[in-house]
């Protein structure tokens, strides 16, 4: 998935969690015309630049397809713009994250770690502005287990190498306490502010005044695949740390904010089309963040996007199959 842009956003955005300040990025939308033929008029997917949200929106996409439904993705500066033609009805569909709408819709900044309670609370916000979540299936919080969180993550070696047994963060602050001189790859001003890196750490129960190897995401990933670093941070769902063969370490305090990427229908749409509710149903409900990873790192090799997304959603559709619904409501 490697983004420059997009990850050093979600950075900021980390640090709105502990600061209490805004930052965002503006930008003008640009069409892009992918319609199906038919007697419907095409369903416009709002997608933005960043490799991910392409990703998203292009599953979104296939999956509608599938189910007959033609379509036009519409392609957005960034996240706000998004979600404001998704109010205006500009558009009819998108792939929002729930930690981004509650930090730039909702205006807070204390985004919750569990995704259960950030898509409850996004959930109940957008009802009366007739934007719809479709609700995600909650496992166990694993790579393996829906929903996708694509929030921030510590990556180590996935193979052999020093971090290789390490499976949450809070192994990986009993290897740092042991060995006082291991390093992680940390964003220069994340790892320098008392309410970044030094907040983390103190969740965890480590020494907050430990060294680190200032790194941007991109570096923090050859970082640890180099044996550099212990451990670096990026995004869960990071295609190049993927394609690297790195693994995300799962938050199991849920120190960090959940973004989980579920669809978001506008409910007139809901009403005149049913079946798109029930299209959409399988990426809500099945979506992990160890098949979002892989599909960014395929995308990050030179994959066409069409192809991986494709592939994406038919997965979602046997998965979908081969699982019962849920009776328990969000």
């Amino acid at each position: 998935m490697w983004q420059p842009g997009r990850v050093r956003r979600w950075l900021c955005l980390l640090l709105i969690l502990f600061a209490c300040t805004s930052q965002v990025d503006t930008g003008v939308p640009a069409g892009s015309d992918d319609v199906a033929t038919g007697d419907l008029s095409p369903l416009r997917i709002a997608s933005g630049p960043e490799l991910e949200t392409r990703v998203l929106a292009h599953t979104v996409q296939r999956l509608l397809e599938l189910a007959g439904q033609p379509t036009r993705i519409v392609v957005f500066g960034d996240g706000r713009d998004a979600r404001q033609a998704m109010e205006l009805g500009d558009v009819d569909v998108q792939a929002g994250y729930t930690g981004e709408t509650w930090l730039e819709t909702l205006g807070r900044a204390d985004p919750p770690g569990d995704p259960r309670a950030s898509f409850v609370a996004v959930r109940d916000h957008d009802e009366p502005e007739d934007l719809v979540w479709l609700r995600p299936r909650f496992g166990d919080g694993s790579l393996d287990q829906p929903p996708a969180n694509a929030t921030f993550a510590f990556v180590v070696q996935g193979a052999a190498g020093p971090g290789a047994d390490l499976r949450t963060l809070s192994d990986l602050a009993r290897r740092l306490s042991e060995q006082p001189d291991a390093l992680v790859c940390v964003d220069r001003e994340f790892g320098t502010r008392v309410d970044g890196l030094r907040a983390v750490l103190e969740a965890y129960s480590v020494r907050s005044d430990r060294a680190f190897l200032a790194a941007d995401p991109e570096e923090a990933v050859r970082g640890v695949a180099a044996g550099d670093c212990l451990a670096g941070l990026t995004t869960t769902t990071d295609g190049a740390a993927w394609g690297a063969g790195l693994r995300p370490l799962v938050d199991d305090l849920r120190v960090f904010p959940a973004f989980v990427p579920l669809p978001q229908i506008r409910a007139e749409v809901i009403e005149e089309r049913p079946t798109v509710r029930v299209a959409l149903g399988p990426m809500a409900a099945q979506l992990t963040t160890a098949l979002l990873g892989s599909a960014n790192a395929r995308v990050t090799a030179g994959e066409p996007v069409e192809q991986v997304a494709d592939e994406l959603a038919r997965e979602l559709l046997v998965l979908a199959r081969r699982t019962l619904p849920e009776d328990v409501e969000g």
